[in-house]
């Protein structure tokens, strides 16, 4: 039996009901003799720091139990080691888990890790930031920032927060430098996408894999609101590289300069950058444990 760990972010989601979690964990892990402990975050950071402890403490796997946000902090202490990365969905947007077919349904996510299957994912990097979902420089990562100064959460929360975002944004000029090549864009949307979707089934790069060894760098042209609102579909049907308009490209790494810092996103959480933003691959870096 492996050596679990589940770290709790007690504020992540809708319902913020860790207890309810927490009773399952000790009653499905303790019927079965497995070995395990609880650890609960207090503030940012709190994360990576107890999945390190949990690696240097010979855990063979350490479970996020939250969003994205925790996933990603979890996930950060977890890169080129041999500890893997569980996830027990308990988040607002769930991208990770719904992007690996991790059951959203928390007892059958806490079943699954009892007798894992492993898998190998890259990471991606922005500067000193992991992501493992998707990363972004653009409108998205506005709302990320209003979202987390917004207190309230879920889908229809973000929606109003996209929305007003959407209204007030005023995108300016990068640099893309990949392959040698530079190409200017005015993006909307800058989104750098180890895997296929946000979150709540928003799809930005329909061709995404994580396990491919490159970034999809994904952006949208800005486009009045009166076009935006009939092809929002396409964010979740998986057409969103049909759009005119939309640019999509694959690469190990790139280099993106902006006139001045400003807000990224990754893995949905916001963080001030400084103008230029270098972004890699790191191939295979993080061990996912799943269902079989």
């Amino acid at each position: 039996m492996l050596k679990t760990r589940f770290i709790i972010n007690p504020i992540s989601g809708i319902n913020r009901n860790p207890h309810k979690i927490v009773r399952w964990i000790r009653e499905i892990f303790s019927s079965h003799s497995t070995k395990f402990d609880v650890v609960y975050t207090q503030m940012p950071g709190d994360g990576t720091r107890i999945a390190r402890e949990a690696v240097e403490a010979g855990f063979e796997v350490v479970a996020a139990v939250g969003g994205d946000g925790t996933i990603n902090e979890v996930a950060s202490g977890l890169v080129h080691t041999r500890t893997a990365l569980g996830v027990i969905p308990a988040g607002s947007g769930n991208g990770f888990a719904r992007n690996f077919n991790v059951p959203l349904d928390q007892r059958k996510a806490i079943q699954a890790l009892l007798k894992p299957g492993f898998l190998f994912i890259d990471a991606g990097k922005i500067n000193n930031h992991y992501f493992f979902n998707v990363a972004g420089a653009g409108l998205d990562a506005v709302i990320s920032q209003n979202f987390e100064q917004f207190g309230m959460r879920g889908p229809l929360p973000y929606f109003w927060v996209g929305t007003q975002a959407f209204l007030n944004y005023k995108p300016t000029p990068v640099i893309v430098s990949l392959k040698g090549e530079e190409r200017k864009f005015t993006p909307l949307i800058l989104t750098i996408a180890n895997a296929p979707q946000y979150g709540n089934g928003a799809i930005i790069a329909p061709a995404a894999k994580p396990d491919d060894g490159l970034l999809d760098v994904c952006i949208l042209d800005p486009l009045p609101i009166w076009k935006a609102v009939p092809n929002l579909y396409r964010l979740f049907n998986g057409t969103i590289d049909q759009l005119a308009g939309f640019h999509s490209f694959q690469a190990e790494s790139l280099t993106i300069k902006r006139s001045q810092p400003g807000a990224i996103h990754t893995d949905g959480n916001p963080v001030w950058e400084d103008e230029t933003l270098h972004v890699q691959v790191l191939p295979g870096g993080l061990k996912l444990a799943l269902g079989k």
